[in-house]
C-alpha cells in the first residue's frame, strides 16, 4: 500500500509518498516541495485569495504527479496556515471546490503531539523536549517518563519572523536586535519546562537546514543528526555575521531558506539554550510521519 500526504505549511507545500511495509513500518519513496510562503498572502488576519489560489495550485500540481504515477489522491493537512487565519472554513471550502480534497486542519496542540511521535520514529525520548520551528507557528512539547505534560503553539515562525522584522532579503544590525526582542517576547508567554534537559529533539524544515549548515561547518560525517546548544550558539554568532562566508554556507546549503534561515536559526539558538543542556536531535521525521502513523494507520494518538 503507498499514502500520499500533502504537508500545507506556512512556508512550504510538501508531498511526501510513503510505501506502507507488512509488519505495519513505513519507507519513503519520494518528496517534493514548493516554497509558498502562505504566511505572507495573509493581510489583517485573512489569507488573501492570492494566497489561497497559490494553495491550490500546489495542490493540483501534485495530484497531476500522483496521476503519473498512477498513485491514490492525497491527504492534506495544514497546520499555521490555515489554522490561525480568520478565514479558514472559506479557504477549505475553496480548496476543496477547485481540488476535491478536503483539508485536515489540525490544532497547534496535535500538531505538537504528531511532531513527538514523528521524533520517536527515529530516536527514543522518555525525558526532555521536542521543539518544531514552522514557517508561521512553532510547537514546543515537554515529555516526562515517556508521557507528553505539555504541549503548545506559538504564532511565530521563521518567515513570520521574517515578514515581521526584515524589509529586505538579507537583516540589517537593526532588524536583528527586532528579531530577538520578538522571540524574547514570545518566549514570555509561553509555558516552558522550569529545567533543562539532557536531550532535546529539533523537528522540522528550519531544524533540518541549520543542521546541514552546521555539519559543513563543523565538517561533520553528512548524516551526523546531533548537536551541542555551544554548537548551535557558535553557528549563530558566525552566521549572524552576514559576510561572505556566512552567505557562501547559506546558499551552498539552504538557498531555498537564504531569507528565513536567520531568523529561524535565532529562534532555534534561544529555544535550544533555554531547553536544552547537553544535546539536541535533528530528527529526520517530525509531523508527516507522526500523522501517517498516528492519524492514517490508526496507531491511535
Amino acid at each position: 500500500m503507498k499514502i500520499a500526504i500533502v504537508d500545507l505549511g506556512s512556508n512550504t507545500i510538501r508531498l511526501s509518498v510513503y510505501h506502507i511495509l507488512p509488519d505495519g513500518g513505513f519507507e519513503l519513496l519520494f518528496s517534493e516541495k514548493e516554497m509558498a510562503g502562505l504566511v505572507s498572502y495573509v493581510h489583517k488576519g485573512t489569507l488573501s485569495p492570492e494566497g489561497i489560489q497559490r494553495a491550490c495550485g500546489a495542490i493540483q500540481d501534485f495530484q497531476a504527479l500522483l496521476r503519473q504515477f498512477d498513485l491514490e489522491a492525497p491527504h492534506v493537512f495544514a497546520t499555521a496556515s490555515l489554522r490561525n487565519i480568520r478565514n479558514t472554513e472559506e479557504a477549505v471550502e475553496w480548496i476543496r471546490e477547485a481540488t476535491g480534497v478536503v483539508v485536515d486542519v489540525i490544532s497547534g496542540e496535535l500538531e505538537a503531539k504528531l511532531g513527538y511521535y514523528g521524533t520517536q520514529l527515529a530516536t527514543p525520548l522518555r525525558d526532555g523536549a521536542v521543539f518544531d520551528i514552522g514557517g508561521g507557528s512553532t510547537e514546543i512539547l515537554e515529555v516526562r517518563g515517556g508521557e507528553i505534560r505539555r504541549a503548545q503553539s506559538l504564532p511565530m515562525g521563521s518567515l513570520e519572523l521574517f515578514n515581521l522584522c526584515v524589509d529586505g532579503l538579507w537583516p540589517k544590525k537593526k532588524e536583528l536586535e527586532k528579531i530577538r526582542e520578538t522571540v524574547a517576547d514570545a518566549l514570555k508567554q509561553a509555558r516552558l519546562p522550569e529545567h533543562r534537559a539532557d536531550k532535546v529533539c529539533g523537528v522540522g524544515g528550519t531544524a533540518r537546514a541549520v543542521l546541514k549548515i552546521a555539519n559543513a561547518w563543523l565538517e561533520k560525517p553528512a548524516g551526523n543528526r546531533l548537536l551541542t546548544p555551544a554548537e548551535v550558539h557558535g553557528l549563530t554568532g558566525l552566521l549572524l555575521k552576514r559576510d561572505h562566508r556566512a552567505r557562501k554556507l547559506i546558499l551552498r546549503n539552504c538557498p531555498d531558506r537564504v531569507h528565513t534561515i536567520l531568523p529561524g536559526l535565532m529562534l532555534m539558538n534561544t529555544l535550544t539554550d533555554k531547553l536544552c543542556r547537553k544535546e539536541l536531535y535533528i530528527s529526520p521525521y517530525g509531523v508527516r510521519e507522526g500523522y501517517l502513523c498516528h492519524k492514517l494507520l490508526n496507531a491511535g494518538t
